[in-house]
């Protein structure tokens, strides 16, 4: 019997390890499949190729399947996740000259939008409106008192352009995978701050998806697709390989960095960021980007998380049928079969418990509940006068957005 072709497109980030890995390591052979990589700049390009077929599977973000069945961001094919890629892997970076102003975190960079108000509405930078970076800012935002769509501009920008941008003054905050957080840290342009796993804990992050079209024509080809990409994952979880994926990520048709700035990124672990308190309460063994393989079951509550999440913000009509639209959004099967086969367990249920932050939990029976209350509370009592004359001496050097090559991101529905 032959191999079977098959073109995945990938995005260069950190959590699209499991793919090359299973490329490089022989496992999408093994699985009679022969596998071509093809790296995009950013999402917009696995959409559009997805959709026209130019690639059969995409390393995607958890909305794109979302919202592919809601009809939005251009999406002219409906998509189905076939598995998660891990947890985690994101964090939150503020421009250098903010955090040498004393801005540490969103109560901080609230006193300074409050404070001094010339100091204009501030550029956050996300990686697509359906990404899971976008609803993270959004809560981070929120949690400090500012209004994402009122006090700050938000805009979408591919990831391996966040550090660019960054350094040329055109962001002032960005939400965005590694390992561009630790480049911005090494060329001392940005200040890491938090890691998205702080706001909600083993976060849902990446998947693979297929369209429903290929899903339907090509189903032999699925168990060993995903069978495949889970050896990837166990194999880049176990710490002992991480020098040797760092080698492998840096070659030119991946990520094309440097396999020290690689290894650095994926060895973040508990002292990550510039919060005390977090470090504390982050468990043992704690590390930034998760390839577990019990973090990959395609489970039907995460598209549930970002629906109530859109249905916060006013992206979402607030009675849509949330458990329906998820069920479109992931199929199980094919992934069941090749766990089974692994020996990796499933959870009982398609629809099973989320962990949220402060050890609450998103169960099926909580999905009809409405969403809470995104209107922002007012900043604590800190360092916000301080933050003040910081930014008072900090104006004259502050850059104008006017020719910011950025583009805005319209709400969801609009």
């Amino acid at each position: 019997m032959g191999f079977t072709p098959l073109k995945i497109g990938f995005v260069p980030l950190l959590d699209a390890a499991p793919l090359i890995a299973a490329l490089e390591l022989g496992f999408f052979r093994d699985e009679r499949l022969e596998v071509s990589l093809h790296r995009q700049v950013g999402w917009a390009n696995i959409r559009d190729k997805l959709s026209f077929g130019h690639i059969d599977a995409g390393h995607a973000l958890l909305g794109m399947p979302l919202t592919s069945h809601l009809g939005r961001d251009s999406f002219s094919e409906p998509l189905t996740t076939l598995m998660e890629l891990g947890a985690g892997g994101n964090a939150i970076t503020i421009r250098k000259g903010l955090h040498d102003m004393g801005v540490q975190s969103a109560a901080d960079l609230a006193g300074l939008i409050t404070h001094q108000p010339r100091v204009g509405r501030l550029m956050v930078g996300h990686v697509f409106s359906s990404s899971m970076h976008h609803y993270l800012v959004r809560e981070w935002l929120a949690s400090g008192g500012i209004d994402p769509d009122k006090d700050v501009k938000l805009c979408v920008i591919p990831p391996p352009q966040v550090t660019e941008h960054m350094k040329g003054g055109y962001l002032d905050v960005f939400c965005a995978g590694e390992p561009w957080n630790t480049l911005a840290a090494r060329e001392g342009h940005g200040v890491a701050v938090l890691a998205t796993t702080d706001i909600l804990p083993h976060h849902p992050e990446k998947v693979l998806a297929v369209t429903k079209r290929f899903a339907a024509q090509r189903p032999d080809a699925l168990v060993p697709l995903i069978t495949a990409v889970l050896r990837g994952c166990q194999w880049c979880h176990r710490p002992e390989n991480r020098h040797r994926l760092a080698e492998m990520l840096s070659r030119p048709g991946y990520l094309n960095q440097g396999a020290h700035l690689l290894e650095e990124s994926l060895s973040i672990g508990h002292d990550f960021g510039t919060s005390r308190q977090q470090k504390k309460v982050r468990p043992e063994g704690w590390y930034l980007q998760s390839f577990a393989p019990e973090r990959t079951f395609p489970n039907k509550m995460h598209p549930v998380w970002m629906m109530r999440q859109m249905m916060r913000w006013g992206h979402l009509h607030p009675q849509a049928d949330v458990l329906e639209i998820a069920g479109r959004c992931c199929d199980t099967r094919a992934y069941r079969a090749a766990a089974a086969a692994l020996g990796i367990a499933c959870p009982g249920e398609d629809i099973a418990p989320m962990a949220l932050r402060g050890e609450r939990t998103l169960r099926p029976e909580d999905v009809q509940s409405p969403p809470s209350d995104p209107r922002p509370h007012p900043a604590p009592p800190g360092k916000t006068r301080e933050i003040a004359r910081d930014a008072q001496s900090s104006l004259a050097r502050r850059t104008t957005y006017n020719s910011a090559p950025i583009v805005p991101v319209a709400a969801l529905g609009e």
